[in-house]
């Protein structure tokens, strides 16, 4: 494209200069006619110019073509690849309902082979899905009471959960203790009281998400959004939070003992009553 258009601002230069100049090579120049004592030569520029105009149209034909066959090519894998995507989230669903309802998924102990099957099943569709998808399989164990903190029948840790959509789901209570949410979208997400203790949450969008009470240890927030989140009461105890986005941030009573805030930005944060103990908070940005 870049060459196209520098041939063709190429070919305007010589247009002109060929009036200004009167260069009878370029076949510009308005003395070109049949005076036969004028020398002309044998071929212009112009003639040359026509002579490819004449051959460039089969080419940029046979180009178009084959640029409109590659795209409607690329359009229709992208189509079948969000049917597959979509296939296979339905067919987890019916397969979850089924272990639900006949094989009583719900109250099933640890031990039992229907869990593992469960989460067998879980972390390998989750490879497949797309943000959006991510994120309804997320809210579907959750409003099935499969992921509470108090009752969890599905072990998520070391799901892939990364870049899922999230925003403004409700998952409070949810035990989600391992799993990777890197550059996950929550924002707004009310995660109070959830257990997110290990999760990997670098370049996730928290903003304005509710994590009052939420269990935070050990947590890798480096870099993410966190501006105007609620995060009263939560339990942050050895969490990453370096070069975080913490700005309007409710950090009221929260126990953020030995996290690392290097470089955080705590402008406009409510830290009243919270624990920094063994904190560090080295360059962090106050106002």
């Amino acid at each position: 494209m870049v060459g196209a258009m520098v041939l063709l601002v190429g070919v305007v230069v010589l247009i002109i200069a060929g009036y200004i100049f009167k260069w009878d090579w370029t076949g510009f120049n308005e003395h070109r006619g049949p005076n036969i004592l004028q020398y002309q030569p044998a071929k212009t520029l112009w003639d040359w110019l026509q002579l490819l105009g004449v051959l460039a149209i089969p080419v940029v034909v046979v180009l178009g073509v084959a640029w409109f066959t590659t795209r409607q090519g690329q359009v229709s894998d992208a189509e079948n690849k969000d049917n597959q995507r979509e296939a296979a989230l339905q067919a987890y669903i019916d397969n979850m309902l089924e272990l639900l309802l006949a094989k009583n998924l719900r109250s099933s102990t640890e031990d039992e082979e229907v869990q593992k099957i469960a989460r067998v099943r879980t972390l390998t569709v989750l490879r497949r899905l797309d943000a959006e998808r991510k994120g309804s399989l997320l809210q579907f164990l959750q409003e099935s009471g499969l992921i509470g903190k108090d009752k969890r029948v599905i072990n998520l840790t070391g799901a892939n959960l990364i870049g899922a959509n999230l925003s403004g789901a409700n998952l409070s209570g949810a035990n989600l203790s391992g799993v990777y949410l890197s550059r996950a979208d929550l924002s707004g997400a009310d995660l109070s009281k959830a257990n997110l203790s290990g999760v990997v949450l670098s370049g996730a969008d928290l903003s304005l998400a509710n994590l009052i009470g939420a269990n935070l240890s050990g947590v890798y927030l480096s870099g993410a959004d966190l501006s105007g989140v609620y995060l009263s009461g939560a339990y942050l105890f050895l969490a990453n939070l370096s070069k975080a986005n913490l700005s309007g941030a409710s950090l009221y009573e929260a126990n953020l003992s030995l996290a690392n805030l290097g470089k955080a930005n705590l402008s406009g944060a409510n830290l009243g009553k919270a624990n920094l103990g063994g904190a560090n908070l080295s360059e962090v940005v106050l106002n």
